[in-house]
């Protein structure tokens, strides 16, 4: 008798170690949420650090951009 584990990371046919497919579209997921920890720490320090307008400036649009991005995927996958 088979038996299903719900909580299975990985499909039950697929016993021999194999990664069960990273997609693309997942590491760049990944890669975004990171680089907007990073902007933000980055933005934290250089606020209240006594660094130039500029460096303040680069870290926020790198965030921004982050955010806007994975805000659109997050909207065009739930389709």
């Amino acid at each position: 008798m088979a038996h299903t584990d719900p909580y299975r990371l990985t499909p039950a046919d697929s016993r021999d170690g194999a990664q069960a497919g990273i997609s693309p579209a997942d590491v760049v997921g990944v890669l975004l949420r990171v680089a907007l920890v990073i902007s933000v720490i980055g933005n934290m320090v250089v606020s209240y650090g006594a660094v130039g307008g500029g460096a303040h400036l680069a870290f926020g649009g790198v965030t921004a951009a982050c955010v806007t991005v994975l805000f659109v995927r997050r909207l065009r996958s739930r389709r």
